[in-house]
C-alpha cells in the first residue's frame, strides 16, 4: 500500500495526475554573484576538455562499465563541448567565456528534466544539455578514469599536463560543488543520481571508504534514488533506455551501499525489502540505446528461462545482474552479523549459506571460475569478473560462520574449510596472473578483503592444533597445504602492496603477523608446549591469547582481521563494484 501524501492525486484511477512532486521546475531565484564567480572558476577548467575526453576514452579501451556506458558518457562530453564552442562565445578568451557559461547555466538547469515513455534518446539529450549537474559528470568521470588508466601511459607524460592525483582530487571538488549548484535549487533527476553515484566512488577512490564522505554522500544517493522512484517499477513511465538504465542505477546504488556497510560495519540505507528490485537484462549498454529493431532481436537471443545472454558474454548485462544476486545475499548476512539476536542463529547461518549454495549452482556455466582457466584467453576484465563472483559467494559463508563464531564462541568447522578455499583460489588466481602477464594492482581487494581475514582463521586454527594433543575436530586439515600457502600469501603481500598504497601498512603488519605464526607453529618450542586438552578444546581459542608471543606495533590490526573487520583499510573498495 503506498502511503505518499499525494497518492490521491497521482493515482491515475483518479484522473487528478499532477507528475512526479519531486522532479517538476522551481521558480527562478536570484543567483548570488559569488556563486556565479564559483561556476566560472569551474567551467574554466573545460579549457582542457580534449585532455579530458582522452583520459576517459582510454579508459573505456579497458572497462566499459555498465552503469553508464559509452553512449551517456559521450553524450556528456558532447553536449560540453558544444557549449564550450558555441558561436555565442567566439572571440571570449577563457575567463571572459566560463563567466559567461556560468551566468547562463544558472539561468537554465533549474528547469525540470521531465520524462515521458516516448522519450526518443535524441529528446533526452537536449533535455540534459545546459546543467550543472553534467557538468560535474563529466569531471567526475574523468577523475573516475585516472584509477584505471596507467599513471605511466603518454597521456599524462606531456608538459603542463595534470597528474592522474590532482586530476582525480580536482574532479571530487568540481563534483561536490555542482552537487552543491544543484541542491541549491532542489534539483532532483537522473543525471543527479548519475552524478552522485560516481562521485561517491571516486571519493572513495581519494580518500577511502573509511572517510565520512563517502558514506554522507551515500545518504544522498539513497534519498535521491527513492525520490526518484527508483526503488519501484518504473517500466510504465519512462522510455526503454532510460527505464532499463535505471534498473541500472538502483543496482549500481545498493551494491555499492552494501560495500560500504560491510566495510564499516553499519546497517545498509537500502534495503531490498522496501525496494522493487529489477533484475537488469543481460544487453550491452550499447544494444539498450539501440533501435528498436535491433534492440528487440537483441532480448529475442536472451535465455527465455533466466534472461542471461546465450553468447557467454561477461561484457553486457552480466555484472549489474550477479551484483544484484550477491548484493541481496549480502543484505541477509548484514542483518544477521549486525543483529545482536541469538535465537536460531545457527539454523538461520546454514539456511543462508544453503541459499547462497543454491544462487551460484544456478549461474550459467560460463560464469564459474574454475582453477584451471586459461587466463591467456580471456580479457583481464574478464578473469576478474570471473573469480569476483566466485570469491564474493566464498566470504558470503565467510561472514555468516565468522558471525556464528563471534557470537557463540565456537569455531565452526566450515569457517577453515571457507578460509582455506578463499587463500587457495587466491594463490591460483595471483600465480595465474602473474604467469599470463596480467596487472596485478587491482588483486589488492581480494588480497586484503577477504585474503587478510581467511589467513588469520587459519594462523588461528595452525596455532590451535599446534597447542592440543587431541584431535578436537573431525574436519581433515591439511596443514602442509595451508602453510604453503600462507608462506605464499605473505610473500605477495609485497608484490602487490606497494609503498604509495593507502593500505601498505596494514598489509606489512599482515605479513608480519602471518610470518611470526608461521615460524611459532615450526619452531621447536612450538613442537614441545603442547598442552593437555581441557575438554573445551572445541571452544574458540581466545585471539589475544593466541598473538601474545606476536611482536609488532599494531595487535589490535590483527584481531580486527580475524573478526573480518576492515575498517582500518583506506584503499577503495568501491572499485570492485566495476559500475564505472
Amino acid at each position: 500500500m503506498r502511503t505518499i501524501y499525494l497518492d490521491a492525486f497521482t493515482d491515475t484511477r483518479t484522473g487528478l495526475l499532477v507528475g512526479n512532486p519531486y522532479v517538476t521546475g522551481h521558480d527562478n531565484f536570484p543567483v548570488d554573484q559569488k556563486w556565479i564567480n564559483l561556476g566560472a572558476r569551474v567551467l574554466a577548467l573545460l579549457e582542457n576538455l580534449p585532455f579530458y575526453r582522452e583520459v576517459v576514452t582510454a579508459r573505456f579501451k579497458i572497462w566499459t562499465g555498465w552503469s553508464l556506458g559509452w553512449p551517456v558518457t559521450n553524450m556528456v562530453f558532447t553536449l560540453a563541448e558544444k557549449m564550450w564552442n558555441s558561436l555565442e562565445t567566439e572571440g571570449m578568451d577563457t575567463n571572459q567565456r566560463a563567466f559567461f557559461l556560468s551566468k547562463r547555466l544558472f539561468e537554465t538547469h533549474n528547469r525540470a528534466l521531465e520524462v515521458h515513455p516516448s522519450m526518443t534518446w535524441e529528446d533526452f539529450q537536449s533535455a540534459a544539455a545546459g546543467r550543472w549537474e553534467l557538468i560535474g559528470l563529466l569531471f567526475t568521470l574523468t577523475g573516475l578514469a585516472t584509477d584505471w588508466v596507467p599513471h605511466s601511459d603518454h597521456i599524462f607524460m606531456r608538459p603542463n599536463t595534470m597528474d592522474p592525483k590532482s586530476l582525480a582530487i580536482t574532479a571530487t571538488a568540481v563534483g561536490d560543488i555542482c552537487l552543491q549548484f544543484c541542491d541549491s535549487t532542489g534539483i532532483v533527476n537522473d543525471i543527479v543520481a548519475w552524478l552522485l553515484l560516481h562521485h561517491i566512488t571516486l571519493l572513495a577512490v581519494v580518500y577511502g571508504e573509511s572517510d565520512f564522505r563517502p558514506w554522507r554522500k551515500l545518504g544522498e544517493l539513497s534519498t535521491t534514488v527513492f525520490a526518484l522512484g527508483l526503488h519501484q517499477d518504473s517500466s510504465g513511465k519512462a522510455p526503454f533506455f532510460l527505464s532499463e538504465m535505471r534498473k541500472r542505477t538502483l543496482v549500481a546504488a545498493y551494491s555499492m551501499d552494501k560495500v560500504l556497510a560491510t566495510f564499516l560495519g553499519r546497517p545498509p540505507l537500502i534495503s531490498w525489502r522496501y525496494c522493487d528490485i529489477q533484475m537488469p537484462l543481460d544487453l550491452s549498454v550499447e544494444e539498450i540505446f539501440a533501435d528498436p529493431v535491433v534492440r528487440d532481436a537483441a532480448i529475442a537471443r536472451l535465455d527465455e528461462k533466466d534472461g542471461w545472454n546465450l553468447e557467454s558474454s561477461l561484457a553486457k548485462g552480466t555484472w549489474p545482474r550477479i551484483a544484484l544476486i550477491t548484493s541481496v545475499l549480502r543484505e541477509k548476512v548484514l542483518e544477521l552479523s549486525l543483529s545482536w539476536q541469538l535465537e536460531n542463529l545457527s539454523q538461520r547461518v546454514q539456511e543462508l549459506s544453503r541459499e547462497s549454495r543454491q544462487l551460484r549452482q544456478g549461474l550459467p556455466e560460463y560464469l564459474r571460475w574454475k582453477p584451471d582457466i586459461d587466463v591467456a584467453v580471456v580479457s583481464r576484465v574478464e578473469y576478474d569478473i570471473l573469480f569476483d563472483v566466485h570469491i564474493e559467494f566464498l566470504y558470503n559463508d565467510f561472514l555468516l560462520y565468522r558471525t556464528l563464531g563471534k557470537r557463540t564462541q565456537t569455531q565452526p568447522e566450515a569457517i577453515v574449510e571457507i578460509a582455506r578455499e578463499i587463500l587457495k583460489a587466491l594463490i591460483i588466481m595471483i600465480s595465474e596472473k602473474i604467469r599470463s602477464g596480467h596487472p596485478i594492482k587491482d588483486t589488492g581487494f581480494n588480497v586484503c578483503l577477504p585474503g587478510l581475514p581467511s589467513a588469520g582463521v587459519l594462523c588461528a586454527e595452525l596455532l590451535r592444533r599446534s597447542r592440543s594433543t587431541v584431535a578436537s575436530s573431525s574436519l581433515e586439515f591439511p596443514r602442509s597445504e595451508v602453510i604453503q600457502n600462507l608462506t605464499l600469501f605473505a610473500a605477495h603481500l609485497d608484490t602487490i602492496v606497494k609503498p604509495h598504497d593507502g593500505n601498505y601498512r596494514v598489509a606489512q603488519q599482515g605479513q608480519k603477523a602471518i610470518r611470526h605464526v608461521l615460524d611459532q607453529v615450526l619452531s621447536v618450542d612450538s613442537l614441545s608446549s603442547v598442552v593437555e586438552d581441557t575438554g573445551t578444546s572445541d571452544r574458540l581459542i581466545d585471539d589475544s591469547s593466541l598473538l601474545d608471543g606476536v611482536n609488532f606495533d599494531d595487535h589490535d590490526l590483527f584481531l580486527g582481521w580475524l573478526d573480518g573487520n576492515m575498517q582500518h583499510m583506506s584503499d577503495s573498495w568501491l572499485a570492485w563494484v566495476n559500475f564505472t
